[in-house]
């Protein structure tokens, strides 16, 4: 099944958004699927998760290639475990809750994970924060396209090299890996496959121009503006 013609204004406000949040995670490492995933879903639903998840996995592969001189693969191994489970798991959940109005299960998982972000939560880079990392950002993942929040709150005192080496790394097989989950259970296929097509031109913008801004925006100021968007988006999906 090919996807009917998407609106011109449609595909480049897609566009837009994948470019500017592609910019951002390649930049300063955070922003894709947070500033992403409610904009798309306000735009249309059909682009989240596994269009958007398939797209954004060549920014990681890129991001995950940059750094690779600082993993730590023994951590990267513990974390991909539970990662396996958690996406499952999330394709489990996805499958069941297909009948409910999905805008506003995504609205509540993007104000989770906005949430998770800003809760100033510590967690020390042990082997079983890894694990249950991994298996929560499957979960979450899988659903709605958000992987960040729980595997980012165990890296978050790691040094900036090897958070940026293990986030790209674990990204990228997080989102083939939950486009595989979705595929398998039917949530998959040729449609979302030209969705992700239609994407494509975004990231690679985000990817060129992302050079031109490392260090020269503050992450905290811009990782408070990206949460504020996601927080907005996922309230205008709830109300609308």
């Amino acid at each position: 099944m090919l996807a009917p013609a998407m609106p011109l204004l449609t595909l480049i406000a897609a566009n837009v958004i994948m470019s500017l949040a592609s910019m951002l995670q390649a930049s300063v490492g955070i922003g894709l699927a947070l500033l992403a995933v409610p904009l798309l879903v306000l735009l249309d639903p059909r682009l989240v998760p596994g269009p958007m998840l398939l797209a954004g996995s060549v920014l990681a592969l890129v991001s995950a290639y940059r750094e690779r001189h600082a993993m730590d693969t023994k951590s990267f191994g513990l974390a991909l475990i539970g990662l396996a489970i958690g996406t499952v798991c999330g394709a489990i959940a996805f499958r069941a809750l297909r009948s409910a109005p999905l805008d506003k299960v995504f609205a509540i998982l993007v104000l989770l994970a906005v949430g998770l972000s800003m809760s100033g939560l510590c967690s020390r880079p042990t082997r079983s924060a890894f694990f249950a990392g991994g298996s929560a950002t499957g979960v979450m993942g899988t659903m709605v396209g958000i992987h960040g929040p729980p595997i980012a709150l165990v890296l978050q005192h790691a040094q900036p090299e090897q958070a940026r080496a293990m986030l790209g790394a674990f990204f990228f097989v997080a989102y083939v890996g939950s486009v595989v989950a979705l595929a398998v259970f039917g949530l998959f296929g040729v449609l979302q496959l030209q969705l992700a097509a239609y994407l494509l031109p975004g990231v690679v913008t985000g990817l060129c121009v992302a050079p031109l801004l490392t260090g020269c925006v503050n992450p905290t100021r811009l990782r408070v503006a990206i949460l504020i968007i996601s927080a907005s988006s996922a309230v205008v999906l709830l109300l609308r």
